[in-house]
């Protein structure tokens, strides 16, 4: 079960535009634990030197510019009022998101990925994802993969709005897969998580009240009707961000479950042999 990715919907705070896909993503970016919920802002630090942007004056009445700068040298300018976006998937090279923001306000969005490094190498992609919103990010086949999300309400489990586009051979191109935000955060996390020892695997539910499942770490994509309580026994099988991938089996009735539960509702350390409670709630 996954990115990358918490809150679902992008709020402005300030300068500041908070992306509260969390826990997911990403997927690629970023956050564990979200699909992404990073502020962007006008200077990120990368292990090539300091990306930053620099406002440019309009010329007449055109679109307000903004460039796009390493180490204090122009990459590139976009059209729009740019905040950058630190994404915590890289490997050789480290990657940063442009969201320049728009004056349109039925299209705010219009994003551009720079990568950085590796050594003095640094390349800029063409705009896309025109009237989106970022959503997390991953990696899939060695490539970069973005995850940007329609925005408005949605059923996180079932409608198709985030789209993915990978970066390849210095250009971006969609996916023609449409995920819905929980198969999406659940394929960032699945290209993220930790592995968990078998040794480290057996915990215990703590806390009070029920631990729901979810299908992937994402607070939005809880299930209804599976949970587990406090005393019941579990293997974690991989760790994400605020999220544990897990598996329970009910002792008495057999019945088995897998999904995502919040890590702080689970004990560290093997648990003792008479752990399990013999409550009939538990499912």
């Amino acid at each position: 079960m996954a990115s990358a990715f918490a809150s679902s919907t992008p709020a402005a705070c300030g300068r500041l535009f908070i992306r509260c896909a969390t826990s997911l993503l990403v997927a690629l970016l970023m956050v564990p634990t979200a699909a992404w919920c990073q502020a962007e802002r006008t200077s990120v630090a990368t292990r090539f030197g300091p990306v930053d942007v620099q406002a440019l004056p309009p010329a007449g009445a055109g679109p307000v510019r903004s460039d796009i700068r390493l180490r204090g040298a122009s990459l590139g300018q976009v059209d729009g009022d740019a905040g950058l976006v630190k994404l915590s998937v890289h490997d050789d090279a480290d990657y940063v998101l442009v969201d320049a923001v728009q004056p349109d306000p039925q299209c705010r969005h219009r994003f551009t990925v720079l990568q950085i490094g590796p050594g003095d190498e640094a390349t800029m992609s063409q705009p896309f994802g025109d009237c989106l919103v970022g959503f997390g990010a991953r990696r899939a086949a060695g490539n970069l993969v973005i995850q940007l999300v329609q925005e408005g309400a949605a059923q996180p489990q079932t409608d198709p709005v985030v789209h993915e586009f990978v970066w390849m051979h210095d250009r971006v191109k969609e996916l023609t897969n449409v995920l819905t935000r929980c198969g999406a955060a659940q394929a960032t996390a699945a290209s993220r998580w930790t592995p968990v020892a078998s040794e480290q695997s057996a915990r215990v539910v703590t806390g009070t009240g029920r631990a729901w499942f979810h299908t992937a770490p994402l607070a939005e994509c809880k299930l209804p009707a599976l949970f587990v309580i406090p005393g019941d026994v579990l293997t974690v099988l991989h760790v994400y961000g605020d999220y544990a991938d897990v598996a329970y089996r009910n002792p008495r009735t057999g019945r088995a479950a897998t999904g995502w539960l919040w890590l702080d509702r689970l004990s560290a350390g093997a648990p003792a042999p008479d752990a399990q409670l013999a409550d009939p709630e538990r499912h």
